[in-house]
């Protein structure tokens, strides 16, 4: 019996070794800075131009299947 616990006791050493035994996390890894491109506005206008055209159609379609 004294031999288990005695194994478990140097199990549980080695444990906390690998651990660090701490508690607290410390946080190691550096910020990245996310690389974020600016966007011309003629492309977000033609961008919005192409959606709003898209729910018009979709609204358009949806119209003529419930009207059938």
């Amino acid at each position: 019996m004294k031999k288990v616990f005695f194994a478990l006791a140097v199990v549980a050493m080695f444990s906390f070794v690998a651990c660090n035994g701490n508690a607290a996390a410390e946080d190691t890894t550096a910020a990245v800075e996310p690389a974020i491109e600016e966007v011309a506005p003629e492309a977000t206008e033609e961008a919005t131009e192409a959606v709003e055209g898209a729910v018009e159609e979709g609204a358009a379609e949806a119209e003529a299947v419930v009207a059938e």
